[in-house]
């Protein structure tokens, strides 16, 4: 899915047609003064119904471990729309920040023998 931007002058063209601004209630840039083009965010379990239809997008691309600037290549937005798309997703609970470093892992096995050859060296 890729985003439609309204310019005023053709209201008869087929498709959604939003102003950008309109997308991020005339923000210029995110709340959380640490989102930046390479954090990383990951959709939560969370009831997406009351979304419009280009949060939604977004949180569907985010499935995985996706950094803000793939999530605005894939859509074909201006990065600093998709930073703030993005900050209000994880201000509402939609999104979670962090890198896939972080999630847990799960066989720390194969972990403690890399640790071991590295060691060796």
């Amino acid at each position: 899915m890729s985003f439609e931007t309204w310019d005023g002058d053709d209201e008869s063209a087929a498709g959604r047609f939003v102003p950008l601004y309109v997308l991020v209630n005339g923000r210029t840039s995110p709340r959380d003064s640490t989102l930046d083009l390479a954090t990383q965010v990951v959709a939560l379990p969370v009831d997406t119904r009351r979304l419009e239809p280009e949060y939604l997008e977004i949180v569907r691309r985010c499935a995985g471990w996706i950094s803000v600037a793939e999530i605005g290549a894939y859509l074909r937005l201006p990065l600093a729309i998709t930073k703030v798309m993005v900050d209000v997703l994880v201000e509402q609970g939609y999104l979670a920040v962090g890198t896939p470093a972080q999630q847990k892992i799960i066989d720390t096995h194969v972990l403690d023998q890399v640790i071991a050859g590295l060691e060796r060296l």
